[in-house]
């Protein structure tokens, strides 16, 4: 499913972010779902957090670990993807004079902590996808304290866990932070729950379809029958497994990360010289088999090797 979902926001940013190149309309309705990729993706942290989290054992006084296993798992292909991030722009300043945002060195340490929500009147992020993991980012620091409350077994403490997930998109509202997106995670959070037995099938649905309805009322329809189809899927296909896709969800945070900077730059420059509609798709498709080139080389040598130092981190 990560990798499905990566490559929904490759066809997203490949059609839409070279402005006028690709002008067929069912074309551009097509991929325009794609940005829904970032749905699924929410679902699926919310899955798989609270699962590793539950199956540990965790408690408060694993959290510097728990912090650290994140750390090293995320950062790494981030940094990668932040200095590639830098190059390019430096480049375009630089070769084709393209007039873009000067960048200073307190802009790249405010990306290394995700902290540009915070300095949106200065900053603006290096990657469009960069603002995702700020929300992810957010997210594992509140679910390391939050899922205290379910930890311990009592109802009292569910249900205040379920209060504040399902109460912050009504009471803090900047879509720069992770607050607005709390149902949507909640809808793979209360999954796991079920899943380890933490709770009974009747609370799951319950939590699930009033987590569904504020994902309808807050965002869209489709955000919330995708989440829940999300759901579904993963609850009766989560042992499914086929080499192609296992392929795509292998490199797909790397996918994610470079598909901008690598697909989406090669598509723009030679936008320029090859704009007949035959030509147009053959366009696309070089720059996309690229970005799963380079993120596979990506995956195979930054983030292959830190997702194993971080399995080596121990509870």
């Amino acid at each position: 499913m990560r990798g499905i979902a990566a490559l929904l926001v490759c066809l997203y940013h490949f059609i839409y972010s070279t402005v006028n190149y690709v002008t067929e309309q069912i074309v551009l309705d097509i991929a325009y779902y794609g940005q829904f990729g970032i749905t699924i993706f929410f679902v699926i942290s919310g899955v798989v957090i609270p699962l590793s989290l539950l199956r540990a054992g965790y408690t408060i006084k694993k959290w510097p670990r728990f912090l650290m296993k994140r750390i090293i798992r995320i950062e790494p292909p981030y940094l990668v993807a932040l200095a590639l991030s830098v190059t390019l722009i430096l480049l375009r300043k630089q070769i084709i004079k393209e007039d873009v945002t000067e960048i200073s060195f307190t802009q790249v340490v405010v990306h290394i902590g995700y902290l540009v929500p915070f300095f949106l009147d200065k900053f603006k992020w290096l990657n469009e996808v960069f603002w995702t993991l700020a929300i992810e980012f957010q997210y594992y620091l509140l679910i390391s304290f939050l899922i205290l409350l379910v930890i311990k077994g009592k109802i009292m403490g569910r249900m205040l866990f379920y209060i504040s997930l399902l109460g912050l998109p009504f009471y803090f509202l900047d879509m720069n932070f992770f607050p607005p997106y709390a149902a949507i995670f909640l809808m793979g959070i209360c999954w796991s729950f079920y899943y380890v037995g933490k709770i009974n099938i009747i609370e799951f649905l319950v939590v699930l379809f009033v987590s569904f309805f504020v994902v309808y009322f807050k965002f869209s329809q489709l955000d919330a029958f995708l989440a829940l189809f999300a759901v579904i899927f993963i609850h009766f296909f989560n042992t499914y497994s086929n080499k192609i896709l296992n392929f795509f969800g292998n490199i797909s945070y790397s996918l994610y990360l470079i598909h901008p900077l690598i697909g989406g730059s090669i598509i723009n420059v030679l936008s320029h010289s090859f704009f007949q509609s035959w030509q147009k798709p053959l366009v696309i498709s070089l720059g996309l088999a690229v970005t799963i080139l380079s993120s596979y080389i990506m995956y195979r040598f930054v983030e292959k090797p830190t997702q194993l130092l971080s399995k080596r981190i121990m509870y």
